[in-house]
């Protein structure tokens, strides 16, 4: 292998690897230029669609588990971006790891987390609000279930839809990396994830079309949150 070419790989393998940065803005910058030099270099488009494969972790753990509304989050955040989401054991908890393009997985992953946050102060706050009205905690715990399934609605439709057209080479990357794990048996789940649904439904709904992400900007880290607007 010519010098020159063993410098383009050193650099492109570099790009990758701030590829996995959790500052979205450098990591789709890293995963562009990587790309940009593997067409460069020669690679076939199928080198090159594989090598772009990326698994980025989310921060939150998860129970061993996961919960319904869980379950909403990770099949939205799978179709928007075009990624999958895997499950894998860590310390007798779960940690969601998202496979894609590269610069896909970071923003899904980031999602996730702001997400999955945000849905839980949502769950305080409107349960706070029934608090004392003579419900039972039956009917309560129905209201609280159907105003999240509307906030999820809501926020999930507004990410950005990324996913593009499927790619055999998501499905090689996952056999390579995962060969193990039952996916077969998650994505079950995540069919059977739907529950009843009353008139907080809509409330919720409303309230989730209002959030945002903030994406980081010119390099810069921005704080992991969602805005109301």
């Amino acid at each position: 292998m010519s010098d020159l070419r063993q410098k383009a790989l050193q650099k492109i393998a570099k790009c990758l690897e701030l590829g996995q940065s959790a500052n979205v803005h450098e990591a789709a910058q890293a995963i562009r230029m990587a790309e940009r030099l593997m067409h460069k270099h020669g690679l076939e488009q199928a080198d090159i669609d594989f090598i772009r494969m990326g698994i980025t972790r989310a921060k939150q753990l998860l129970p061993t588990q996961p919960g319904q509304n869980i379950l909403r989050i990770i099949r939205g955040i799978n179709a928007r971006f075009g990624v999958e989401a895997v499950l894998v054991d860590h310390k007798g908890l779960k940690r969601l790891e998202f496979v894609g393009d590269a610069d896909k997985a970071v923003f899904a992953a980031f999602a996730f987390d702001i997400l999955y946050r945000e849905m839980h102060q949502q769950i305080g706050s409107f349960r706070t609000s029934l608090s004392g009205n003579g419900l039972s905690q039956h009917e309560q715990n129905r209201r609280v279930a159907s105003f999240t399934a509307g906030w999820l609605e809501g926020a999930l439709e507004k990410l950005p839809n990324l996913a593009g057209d499927h790619s055999d080479s998501l499905d090689d990357y996952l056999d390579q990396q995962f060969a193990n794990l039952d996916r077969e048996t998650f994505k079950e789940q995540l069919k059977k994830s739907m529950a009843q649904l009353t008139p907080d439904f809509e409330s919720g709904l409303k309230k989730g079309k209002r959030v945002s992400v903030n994406r980081p900007v010119s390099g810069k880290q921005s704080p992991r949150q969602l805005s109301q607007s």
